[in-house]
């Protein structure tokens, strides 16, 4: 660990995120996003929490809030409830070793060179084009339940905030929770990308019109990644929030 990452290590969370609000309020990614949502949720959902920078956030920003977050890699879910404890929000977390699916089953996920690009799926020749530099190294079995199972076993009767970044699979996510998005949920961000699954096959539009069924429109995009030296297919993924209208 260099020494500029230690001097950061020593300041609390809290503090290093008021300071980076007072000097970049409008940077890209999710925080400032976050900020500008009603400080008053309850419960919040982070699936696939990966290592905890966004649950970090949703714990900050939501000083009330209950944050559930989800992620069935190993290596990074000992990460994640290691950063939560460090920041000192352990009161407030709930974490799960595993991931979310339209059925309970044991899969395979398939560990990458990035940590955020493990996924369910395997890398496709799109994806490799507009991410050369990931590649997969190993598989790890995990867990997979229904969405609808866990929220009744937890006695849940309402959700404020969904986060979704799943690297492919959110469909079956969304109709392993048809009941909850339905009926409990407010707003739901989602990681959309374009890479993951054939352009042609359409999954992009399906996502959309499930999230109609359910009761929400989008709301607003943010971090569009566009692949480099493409001139035909410019866009790579998107981060998009819906709200129940």
């Amino acid at each position: 660990m260099s020494l500029l990452q230690q001097f950061k290590e020593m300041i609390p969370y809290g503090v290093r995120k008021s300071l980076l609000d007072l000097a970049r309020p409008d940077r890209p990614g999710i925080g400032p996003v976050l900020r500008g949502m009603n400080r008053d949720m309850s419960t919040i959902f982070d699936i696939g929490a990966n290592v905890g920078d966004v649950s970090l956030q949703m714990l900050y920003y939501f000083p009330k809030a209950s944050v559930y977050s989800f992620e069935p890699c190993s290596e990074t879910y000992d990460l994640l409830v290691r950063k939560i404890a460090e920041a000192g929000y352990s009161d407030r977390s709930h974490t799960f070793k595993h991931g979310f699916f339209d059925e309970t089953k044991k899969a395979a996920l398939n560990i990458t060179s990035f940590h955020g690009a493990n996924s369910m799926l395997d890398i496709s020749e799109e994806y490799h084009r507009a991410n050369p530099h990931i590649a997969k190294v190993r598989t790890e079995e995990i867990s997979l339940v229904r969405l609808d199972d866990f929220v009744e076993q937890q006695g849940l009767r309402h959700i404020d905030l969904v986060k979704i970044d799943v690297e492919g699979v959110e469909q079956q996510i969304l109709r392993g929770g048809a009941k909850t998005f339905s009926t409990m949920v407010d707003t739901v961000i989602v990681e959309i990308s374009f890479v993951r699954n054939p352009r042609e096959s359409g999954e992009f539009v399906r996502l959309f019109q499930l999230m109609h069924e359910y009761g929400f429109a989008p709301s607003q995009f943010y971090d569009v990644e566009h692949v480099n030296g493409d001139a035909k297919w410019k866009l790579a993924q998107v981060d998009c929030v819906f709200r129940r209208f």
